[in-house]
């Protein structure tokens, strides 16, 4: 769908009241053309999408549920294969947000521009545009023309880099030479210096934080409780290899293995958990900037990168004004509708069948939701 001006759009949008509103954020020749060999590509936008639903979080587990479609059943957190009580596969699935998810996201946001867009591939910061999403998180546009040439293979590369995927840690000069482990300096560009100055980051703040990393990795098995007290006792001795750049970090009773799982460990905390599937498309639907997210009813809104720290998703992106006079009359359709924070103020949990009168941000966020449905007037 082409238009002329944004007048146009503006009026297709009051119209036809989309629930979501996408653009393309590939360039054409002939945009308007019925076939997309007939559209003639030109470029397209290096697209990154940071999304709290990709990345693992402690609160999915609180505020998540699903409920089976054949017999009713209640599951909270992640949604089961199989139901344990019909065996059903079918699910309708709540999604929620807190601020935590949200915090998550952000913190996503900062490691992918400051760790590697700006420091690894030198990107101005004014080639950079940053939105929220209006749901769980942000869309990174890079507009540099070197980014906007690439063809699929070159942004799978780029993907992969930035997620620690697909290469081996060989190829980052990791070796093992007469039984000596061979590791990295801080100086090392790219992913070796990450590694070397996570492992001393780790190691500086003790054993607490040792065993905090190694027993809960982010991704995949943990380290064996001898191991991580083979970690802790030669602590001292990896900080002085690490901080004086020495390569040569041999410790008894850590084999290639062992090195290799705490390197993967070390990758998955300081990778950018991103959508790979988003970065590699050349012809990606993306949300239009000033719309309304149809899950939340939040503002799909552009933000300046100084001013990220203080965006407040749940403040900042409402779609009318915080007024607790402008309310609207609703009823909870859902077993649960959990906790959320909208502006300053908590909403809920709220139980079915409950009758509620909110301000509007809070009951259209519920209605988009679909926990809940207009009260009919009595």
């Amino acid at each position: 769908m082409q238009f002329p001006s944004n007048k146009y759009l503006i009026r297709h949008l009051i119209t036809t009241a989309p629930r979501h509103s996408y653009h393309s954020a590939t360039y054409y020749e002939r945009p308007g053309a019925e076939t997309m060999d007939q559209k003639g590509y030109i470029s397209c936008d290096f697209v990154v999408d940071i999304d709290a639903d990709h990345i693992p979080t402690n609160c999915r587990q609180n505020h998540d549920y699903a409920i089976c479609k054949a017999c009713g059943a209640f599951f909270q957190g992640e949604k089961p294969l199989k139901c344990s009580k019909c065996d059903g596969t079918k699910f309708d699935k709540i999604s929620w947000i807190c601020d935590e998810c949200l915090e998550v996201s952000k913190k996503q946001v900062f490691n992918l521009i400051e760790n590697f867009l700006l420091s690894d591939f030198s990107i101005p910061i004014e080639d950079i545009n940053l939105y929220f999403s209006g749901h769980r998180g942000y869309h990174v546009h890079l507009k540099t023309k070197a980014f906007l040439d690439l063809d699929q293979d070159a942004r799978r590369e780029i993907s992969d880099y930035v997620t620690g995927e697909g290469f081996s840690f060989k190829i980052w000069d990791y070796k093992m030479i007469q039984n000596n482990m061979m590791g990295f300096s801080i100086d090392d560009p790219g992913w070796a210096g990450k590694i070397a100055k996570e492992l001393y980051n780790i190691l500086v703040l003790g054993e607490p934080r040792i065993k905090e990393v190694f027993e809960n990795p982010i991704y995949g098995k943990k380290l064996s409780t001898s191991l991580i007290n083979i970690i802790i006792s030669n602590r001292q001795y990896l900080i002085k290899q690490i901080s004086d750049k020495r390569k040569i970090w041999q410790v008894a009773g850590i084999g290639e293995k062992t090195w290799i799982r705490i390197f993967e460990i070390l990758r998955d905390r300081i990778k950018a958990d991103i959508d790979v599937v988003v970065s590699i498309d050349l012809h990606r639907l993306i949300r239009l900037e000033g719309t309304l997210h149809g899950k939340t009813g939040f503002k799909v809104m552009k933000i300046k990168y100084d001013n990220l720290k203080d965006f407040d998703p749940l403040k900042d992106a409402l779609s009318f004004p915080d007024d607790q006079d402008n309310t609207l009359d609703i009823e909870i359709s859902a077993p649960i509708s959990p906790k959320i924070r909208i502006g300053d103020t908590n909403y809920g949990p709220y139980n079915l069948g409950e009758k509620l009168k909110l301000p509007l941000n809070a009951a259209l966020f519920l209605l988009c939701k679909e926990v809940a449905q207009i009260k009919p007037p009595s």
